[in-house]
């Protein structure tokens, strides 16, 4: 089998398989599409620097929305001196997951105020814009 280096078949693909192809903060499934799989990523649930952060246990899959909902989380949390000693992949991935859905909702009323009235509109080809 060939070595890739890219993340979805390759460094980040343990992680993905481990976590069902699931992102582990919306819950988009990578195995219902091809498009779907392609937007995975895995994330980093601690921050640069940190001796654990590159450790299997402290990566989980996220698609590339939430995985850039706010990619500067860790920064602000090591400015604001938020300690992550101790806790669980899982309570770090709570604690992410506040963030991801407050930008998730703030993104969802965009769309819902700006882009879903336009296919109550009928839909238009290029020409008619």
């Amino acid at each position: 089998m060939p070595s890739y280096t890219d993340s979805l078949r390759g460094y980040a693909s343990k992680i993905l398989a481990r976590d069902g192809y699931r992102c582990r903060y919306c819950g988009l499934d990578g195995t219902a599409s091809f498009s779907n799989w392609l937007a995975l990523s895995e994330d980093h649930l601690l921050p640069k620097g940190h001796p654990n952060r590159n450790k299997e246990e402290f990566r989980v899959a996220s698609c590339q929305f939430c995985n850039a909902a706010d990619n500067r989380y860790l920064e602000k949390a090591v400015a604001r001196g938020d300690s992550f000693e101790g806790l669980t992949s899982e309570a770090l991935v709570a604690l992410r997951m506040v963030v991801v859905q407050k930008t998730r909702d703030e993104f969802r009323r965009y769309w819902e105020q700006n882009i879903a009235p336009r296919s109550k509109e009928g839909a238009r080809s290029p020409v008619d814009l």
